[in-house]
């Protein structure tokens, strides 16, 4: 019969030991990784270091040139842009007129009229668009004379649009008539011809 052991202690004894290795090791373990985690994040901040300087920089210009944006745009909303284009083509005008050849206008005119035509009076018409228009006035001795005006000036690059407001018979059997015109200088046909072919 085998004999039985009762324990009476009042604190018996019990092997701590393995539970005691288990603790210390998963202590190490975690002391490890939060050594390891520290140093982690101690060598990305030196590490991005230049790259955050950097983004900061960019982000600081970013800010400025949005300020200077909003500043231009309130400095443009508070232009009158209706004001200043008629500004410009009132300049515009001013400085065509101050341009204007008229010994060249006469030599064209020569040019285009007929030899029964004499040419009485131009009156030149600067626009804000830089436009020229002519108002002319013409005796001739035959009745086809303004005819055949319209159709030299039509016909010469330097004149578009030649139209007639009146014609009336004199006295001496001649006639009178008037003839309107876009008048564009040699240059500003030059530079119209380049605008066609591109």
């Amino acid at each position: 019969m085998k004999p039985i052991h009762l324990n009476l202690a009042s604190r018996p004894y019990r092997d701590y030991r393995p539970v005691y290795v288990v603790v210390v090791a998963l202590s190490l373990a975690t002391a490890f990784l939060m050594l390891n985690n520290v140093e982690t994040y101690y060598r990305y901040i030196h590490e991005t270091q230049a790259t955050r300087a950097k983004i900061a920089q960019v982000e600081q210009q970013a800010a400025v040139e949005k300020r200077r944006e909003d500043a231009a745009r309130q400095r443009l909303a508070g232009l009158d842009l209706k004001y200043l284009d008629e500004q410009t083509r009132f300049i515009n005008a001013k400085l065509a007129e101050r341009a204007f050849s008229w010994s060249r206008l006469l030599d064209e005119l020569e040019s285009v009229l007929a030899d029964d035509v004499r040419l009485v009076s131009v009156t030149p018409n600067f626009r804000d668009t830089g436009d020229i228009d002519l108002v002319m006035e013409f005796r001739t001795k035959s009745s086809d004379g303004m005819i055949t005006t319209i159709n030299r000036m039509n016909a010469d690059p330097q004149f578009r649009d030649a139209f007639p407001s009146n014609e009336t018979q004199q006295d001496d059997g001649g006639f009178a008539f008037a003839l309107s015109a876009k008048y564009i200088p040699e240059s500003g046909t030059a530079l119209q011809r380049t605008k066609g072919t591109r």
